[in-house]
This record gives C-alpha cells, structure tokens and sequence, in this order.
C-alpha cells in the first residue's frame, strides 16, 4: 500500500503546489461501484499532503488505511429498507419509477437516518475549520447543507455520466436534441422517435428532481437551521464538477469550464492473476461473465440462469464467472468449464490476453475497464444509465444487446459467437481502447489539479458559468422571446393602424372628389 502511496506521490509532483488543506468529504450512498472512483481520488490528495475527513464511504481494512484519511462511520445505510429485487423487476422500471425508487424510497430515509445519528450531529455542531467540501451528487442532496455551514466551496463528483440534475445546475449545456438522457439508451440525434422520447424524459427527470428535492429541503432545514438556502442554490455554487465520462465513449457534448471528464481515474495497471486463476484458463480462450456488485445471482429467476448455463457448457471457451456460486447452485448445476468467484480482480481478468468476450450488465466501471483493455461486450442493461451505456457501445460497433428477460439459449449462443468469431469487434474494441487512453494528463491527475485549482483560488468563482444567475424562462430566452413576439406586434398593429388610416383618408378625398364632380 504504502509503494502506491510513493507512486502516487511521484506522479502527482508535476501539479501546481498548494498548501495543504483541511477538506471534509461526504459519500452516503455506500456503493462500492461508486466508492471506487472517489476512493482515488482521496488517495491522491492525500498522497499531495492533504487531511481528510470522509463521512460515509468504505472504510478501509487498518492494513489498507492512507495516512491522512480519517473515516467518520455514520448510520449503516444498508440496514435501511431498500428493496431487492429480480432481474425481471429491475427490466420494469421506467425513468418515473426510477426517479421515486432513487429519491423516495432510497435517499429520504437515508437523510432522515443519518441527521438523526450522534456522530453527524456532532460534525455538524464541531469548530473544525474546514477549507473545502468534497461531495457526491447523486441522491442524497441533504449533505449539501454542510457546505453552508462551514462555509466553504464545493468540489462535486459523479461516479457515472452527468445526471439530469447534476452539471444542469451548473449552467452545462443540456440539449435533448442530441445529447442522451441518463436513463433512457436512445440517439436523439438519429431519429425523431428518439428525440421525442428523449425530450419527454428530459422534462420529466428534471421536473421529478424538482418535485423530489423538496422533502430534502425540508429534511435539511430541520438540521441545519431553517435559513439554509435551497439545496438546487447551494448545488448551483459547486466550483468544480469532477464526472465520470469521457467524449470517446460518452457523447461529445459542450461543457462550462468547471464541468470537467475525468472518466477512468481509477483504472490502474492491471496486475498478475493470482495461480488458481491462471491454472483454470491455461492456454484457453475464456469468456468473462459479471453484473457488477449490486445485481448479484440471486436476483436471477431460475429460468435466465438456466439458459445462461446451456450456454456456457455448450460453448468451446471457459467462462470466468463473477457470482456466489452457492446462490448459482441452488437454482442450476454449474457446467465443468465455468470458473465461479464471489470477487475477482475485474482489470486484470479483462486485460489477460485469452479473453475474447465480457458479457455485462453495462455499469459504468465494468465498461470503462472492458473499453480500456480493448474487449468486445455484450451487454444485457438492467436500469438506469447501464442502457446508455450499452448505446454507446452499440454505436461504437463494439458490443450487441440482449434482453437478459426474454432471451433463450439459442439466441444468447449466436450472439456470443458472432462478437467472438466476427474480427471487426475486437478490432474497433482496440481502436476506442486507444482513442479513451489518448489524453494530454491522466484522469487522476485532471482531478487532483482542479481540486486544488478551487483551493488555491478560494473557490474559484471564475469558473462558473453566468447562466446560474438567470432563471428557467431568462436561460430559455423565453423573456426576449415574449418581448420580440410583442414589439412585432405592437409593429404591426402600428402599421395596420397606419396603413387603414391612410385607406380611409384616400377614400374620403376621393369621396370628397366625387361630390365636387
């Protein structure tokens, strides 16, 4: 630990110097597909000599703990009732449902939870002198309440692609014309279908979030102090947003300064595979089979394990499958060539040279390292962003799709052999591996600058985009829309006042004529 810690150092010295900072980080929603991007990015300031006190998170083993890391353990959101459900289920859900299940079911009880705990109250009541908050926007926009009582700027992070109502906030450019919306896998810059319905969500989300956001106000103030400022405000004076995407994967799209990509920080060198792995794939080809850290096997019905399974023991490639492989034997028997590991080092799987094929439920992580090490996907999406993330794949022409609740085993066989035995898959998979590590800096290091970017500059408000001091009708022009639409009213009812005055004026004269004749 402490030979990264030294790399880390080493490879951070280039960056503009800054003294170091006392900086409060909040992570509540305790995800390790989320941690994973921000557990980097902590390690890195503290590799730069900051102090961090981190509310939530994962907390490291003490043989993995980074000087400088203190973490503030709050309520165990896990014990809260959020719901498990079937892989069928999660197919169901619609952006609305999404919405409700994020905001609703997950994120109010969350906030209620935790304000309720000792140990957040004392934070919030501590003299600590804080010189930066690190925050996460995804669900729990409560957290953002700390920002205005130690009085501090905000650094934000994303760990997926930009949420309907994160860079929004920040003035970013948000256009359903063509740019996607998170939770609906569609190119509105194709087809008018797509921009319909990619519209229609992108009003929806948004008016949702607004709807949504307003038990947490009052959660907040209820904490805080009722002259806490609307948390959308609070958001809206973020310094710097620090997300997840990167334009050779995501779509291209214009971006204020302090909207910065910083997709893939947390990839590192892919490492050995440990000897029992290496002994099961020999000189094989094998396939590797993940759904990430939240859809685990047991939310598969019977029957899609089932013909998962025929599959692979049909098929002439091992497979390496991240799963409980007790849950898996409670429903199927596990075919000989099919490897099951609760956890397994997911980069250095995908970069062995024998995989020919990673078969994943799109999350953001997954398909960030699967693009990094070149590797054909077939991507079955369950919810959420994991459709657009499938999208992106689809155009790139480096994955197919599968419904993973309607799909037999004939069908899921010729899919995975047409990316494996079709070259121009792994062939474009290499192409976007080279085009997502071509960049002027490292992800890690863009981050690491731009948080200390907002320190040294007291937040940085030169990197804000003007467009936060206008309301919704001034952003859409809507104001000088009206005012135009009037003027040429006015103008035109002037003319035709005018224009009938002089009518009637000739007619009189030439009446006038008449009665002299």
């Amino acid at each position: 630990m402490y030979l990264q810690l030294l790399f880390l150092t080493v490879l951070l010295l280039p960056i503009c110097e800054v003294e170091n900072a006392n900086i409060l980080a909040i992570f509540p929603f305790v995800e390790m597909s989320h941690f994973v991007m921000y557990k980097k990015v902590l390690e890195g300031l503290s590799a730069r000599g900051h102090t961090i006190d981190v509310l939530g998170g994962i907390s490291p083993s003490h043989e993995d703990s980074v000087p400088g890391i203190t973490y503030i353990k709050m309520v165990d959101v896990a014990e809260l009732e959020i719901l498990e459900m079937t892989i069928k289920e999660l197919r169901d859900f619609t952006a609305q449902s999404d919405m409700n299940f994020m905001f609703r079911i997950a994120a109010e009880p969350i906030c209620s939870n935790v304000f309720n705990s000792t140990v957040v109250k004392n934070l919030r009541d501590s003299k600590k002198k804080y010189d930066l908050l690190l925050m996460e926007i995804f669900i729990c926009n409560c957290f953002f309440g700390f920002a205005h009582t130690f009085k501090v700027p905000i650094v934000s992070m994303i760990s997926s692609t930009d949420l309907p109502w994160g860079g929004y906030q920040l003035g970013n450019p948000d256009n359903p014309s063509y740019i996607p919306n998170y939770f609906e896998g569609l190119n509105p810059y194709e087809s008018l279908n797509d921009r319909f319905w990619n519209t229609l969500t992108y009003l929806q989300t948004k008016l949702a979030h607004r709807w949504y956001i307003q038990a947490q106000n009052k959660i907040s103030r209820d904490f805080f102090g009722q002259d806490l400022p609307d948390l959308n405000d609070i958001i809206a004076n973020t310094s710097v947003l620090l997300v997840n995407s990167h334009f050779s994967i995501n779509t291209a799209r214009p971006t204020v300064p302090n909207f910065v990509e910083v997709g893939g920080l947390h990839i590192e060198s892919p490492k050995p595979l440990d000897k029992e792995l290496l002994d099961f794939i020999g000189q094989d080809r094998f396939i590797y089979f993940s759904f990430g850290s939240i859809a685990n096997a047991a939310l598969f019905e019977e029957d899609i394990l089932q013909a998962i399974m025929d599959t692979f023991s049909e098929t002439k490639y091992k497979v390496i499958w991240k799963a409980n492989a007790t849950q898996v034997e409670e429903k199927v028997k596990i075919a000989p060539n099919v490897f099951i590991r609760p956890w397994l080092p997911q980069l250095s799987v995908l970069c062995h040279p024998n995989i020919s094929l990673f078969l994943t439920h799109s999350g953001l992580s997954g398909t960030q390292e699967a693009t990094y090490c070149g590797v054909p996907m077939l991507c079955m999406p369950l919810f959420a962003d994991q459709y657009q993330n499938c999208r992106n794949m689809i155009n790139r022409k480096v994955a197919k799709t599968l419904n993973p609740v309607k799909m037999n085993k004939d069908e899921l066989s010729a899919t995975i052999n047409e990316l494996i035995e079709d070259p121009s898959y792994t062939k474009n998979a290499k192409i976007l591996s080279e085009q997502f590590k071509d960049r002027p800096v490292p992800p890690l290091e863009t981050a690491i600058y731009w948080v200390e970017y907002v320190i040294r500059h007291k937040g940085a408000p030169q990197l804000r985009s003007p467009a936060n001091a206008l309301n919704w009708y001034q952003y859409l022009l809507l104001d000088v829309i009206f005012i135009s639409v009037l003027l040429c009213l006015v103008s035109l009812t002037c003319i035709y006042v005018i224009f009938k005055y002089l009518l009637n004026f000739l007619r009189r004269k030439k009446a006038k004529a008449h009665k002299k004749e």
